[in-house]
Parts: C-alpha cells; structure tokens; sequence
C-alpha cells in the first residue's frame, strides 16, 4: 500500500497549558516537524506531519504519537478535535493565508 505525507491537528481539552510544555512537545516531536499551538477556545493543540496509507491511518498515528509524548502537565487529557489533510492540501491552505 502507498503511503503519503499528512498534516494531522490534534486538539487536546488542555487549557493554559505551560511554555515548558510546548517546548517539551516540540522537542519531542520535532521529527515530525511538529508546531504547537492554542485553539480558538484556549485548548492545546498540535500540528504535525505523519506518513500513513490513508486518512484515518494518519489520524491514529497523530494521536498515538502526541499521547506517547504529553509531559505529565496533560496527563489523561482526551482528544476534542482531530483535522487531516494532505501536505499538499496544507501548503495550498498556508500559500492562500500568506497572500
């Protein structure tokens, strides 16, 4: 089966959550050019690249991976919100928000 590059936001119910923490996630996660970031509704969430067959694939490998890497500030967060998308499809979105 043929694999491809996603971008998969993974939203935790994690409310004003440290600069330590991002910091450590990033670290931890940089392999999959991770970016931290604060939802609208001041959840945690993180953006991060996984290569996998198909969408829902991407969007297991995203969870497994960011649960794997929560410091203990998140412990037993749960997920709220999950959102995949091609890489190419994510460029195309960042091109039409830098213009």
């Amino acid at each position: 089966m043929t694999t491809q590059d996603w971008s998969v936001l993974v939203e935790l119910d994690a409310t004003n959550v440290s600069d330590d923490t991002h910091d450590e996630v990033l670290a931890t996660l940089s392999a999959h050019a991770a970016n931290t970031t604060t939802t609208g509704n001041g959840n945690f969430a993180v953006i991060l690249s996984v290569a996998a067959a198909n969408p829902v694939e991407a969007a297991q490998a995203a969870v497994d991976l960011l649960l794997s890497a929560a410091p203990p500030e998140l412990g037993d967060r749960r997920v709220v919100g999950l959102e995949v998308v091609t890489e190419a499809e994510q460029e195309r979105r960042n091109a039409q928000t830098a213009n």
